[in-house]
């Protein structure tokens, strides 16, 4: 088994939001779509991990950067491949091209929890394959690790957590609070700005009923967006952007 995978994509105009791009959230989603096909190849599913290791994956943090404008009609290839495992810490990188051109690269972090008490496990606990490792790039992530004090002057909205918003693990999908930081900027505020990296940190869990405020408030060319539940942090964001 190989630490790389690939397969071949395309956009139609249904991934196309107002600013006539494709969504931050629907990028997220490509990406994590083509990580969770090569998962099932090397035995690192979901339903593998339950029946095997009693555990199961949760992303921690992850990042994007946009190179160039994805346009409908292209062909486009999506790879993924994974970095040799750390004790706690599995890293995963990946990108998005149409032909030679880069479109997307990502990458994330994820580790593994305990289906019972919730508490990380190792990777030597694990069922972790050894795999051919046929790629060896390391995706740069130069997170900004930017944590600001948000108060009632940055809040933007309150996002209750629905049924459609859970995951296989009974927690909200991390692809959810892409879509939360996503809303709290407005069509105006999209439209006279080009996102050129996105980052996400999922920092604690949150359940059905649920309700998220969301606050956002700008630093330099950075935006800084947090999903809070009373005074605990659900998730914190952060979007660098460039003026049109």
């Amino acid at each position: 088994m190989k630490n790389y995978y690939k397969e071949k994509f395309s956009v139609d105009d249904t991934y196309l939001d107002f600013t006539n791009k494709v969504a931050i959230h629907d990028i997220v989603r490509i990406v994590e779509r083509v990580a969770f096909n090569h998962a099932n190849l090397i035995g690192l599913d979901h339903k593998t991990m339950e029946e095997r290791d009693n555990a199961f994956w949760v992303v921690t943090k992850m990042k994007l950067k946009f190179i160039n404008p994805i346009k409908v009609g292209e062909k486009l290839t999506l790879s993924t491949w994974t970095q040799p495992p750390e004790m706690v810490r599995f890293k995963r990188d990946g990108q998005i091209k149409a032909g030679s051109q880069v479109k997307v690269k990502s990458t994330t972090e994820w580790c593994c929890l305990d289906m019972e008490n919730h508490r990380i496990r190792k990777a030597s606990s694990i069922g972790y394959p050894n795999l051919e490792m046929v790629c060896t790039q390391n995706i740069k992530a130069d997170y900004t690790n930017l944590k600001l004090d948000v108060d009632e002057k940055d809040y933007v909205y309150t996002y209750t957590v629905r049924s459609t918003d859970i995951d296989l693990n009974h927690h909200t999908n991390n692809t959810k609070y892409n879509f939360m930081a996503e809303n709290a900027f407005s069509v105006e505020e999209f439209s006279a700005m080009e996102i050129k990296e996105w980052e996400v940190y999922f920092v604690n869990e949150s359940h059905e009923g649920d309700n998220i405020k969301i606050y956002k408030r700008k630093y330099k060319n950075l935006y800084y967006i947090e999903g809070k539940i009373e005074d605990k942090t659900i998730f914190r964001a952060v979007a660098k952007f460039k003026k049109l």
